[in-house]
């Protein structure tokens, strides 16, 4: 985990669009998937949230499905403007931002809820993360709540990480796995575009961790 490293993420989003692209099939298999996880754990309802690192707009539209009032951020410009498209298309009035979630243009308590949908975590560096965080608690009205969802890959690398397998025009080679960081490297050849895509990311835990908590605890 270290500061601004490049993961290769960029190229990975490029290389298989369909999804995070909410309307396509796979893309609304997510909303629907990431609205039955969010009414099981989410501890309040209709209220005003901020989805961080929101991509194309699944996880947002998720949210403003079950009555949130969404503001997405991300800091991919492609993203943020197809997201715009996609919600004119839906008639949505969530709204999309190009954005850091470690400095956000928001004043204090202006958030019922803060989200990190989509496992996010391996793209950042625990640096990163801490600085979200406590971004997070500054934007957050008293007694808001953060949502992480996270993923457990660590069992699966360790069981998984020689294979190859092939995602769409993608084939996939696992490269390696470094258990003391918690990076799993691998790559990707494009059969169509003839690309080597080479693609790092950190391991995280499976689930949802969500709290109920006060803005003040981190100043």
């Amino acid at each position: 985990m270290f500061r601004d490293c490049d993961d290769g993420s960029d190229a990975y989003y490029k290389a298989l669009p369909a999804t995070w692209d909410a309307t396509s099939e796979i893309g609304k298999k997510r909303i629907m998937g990431l609205k039955e996880i969010l009414r099981k754990y989410l501890p309040i309802k209709g209220e005003k949230a901020l989805d961080i690192g929101c991509g194309m707009g699944i996880s947002t539209f998720a949210l403003e499905e079950l009555g949130f009032e969404v503001i997405g951020i991300d800091l991919r410009e492609e993203a943020i403007q197809k997201a715009k498209e996609i919600a004119k298309e839906r008639d949505s009035k969530a709204e999309f931002y190009i954005m850091d979630a470690k400095r956000r243009a928001f004043e204090e308590d202006s958030f019922d809820l803060v989200a990190l949908l989509g496992s996010p975590l391996p793209h950042f560096s625990v640096y990163d993360l801490d600085e979200i965080v406590r971004e997070s608690y500054r934007v957050l009205k008293a007694k808001g709540v953060i949502v992480i969802e996270y993923a457990d890959n660590l069992r699966g690398l360790y069981r998984w990480y020689r294979d190859v397998f092939v995602e769409g025009s993608l084939v996939s080679i696992r490269e390696g796995i470094d258990f003391i960081k918690g990076r799993e490297r691998r790559f990707f050849i494009d059969l169509t575009g003839g690309l080597y895509l080479p693609l790092s990311s950190t391991s995280g835990h499976r689930g949802f961790l969500n709290s109920s908590c006060e803005r003040r605890v981190l100043k």
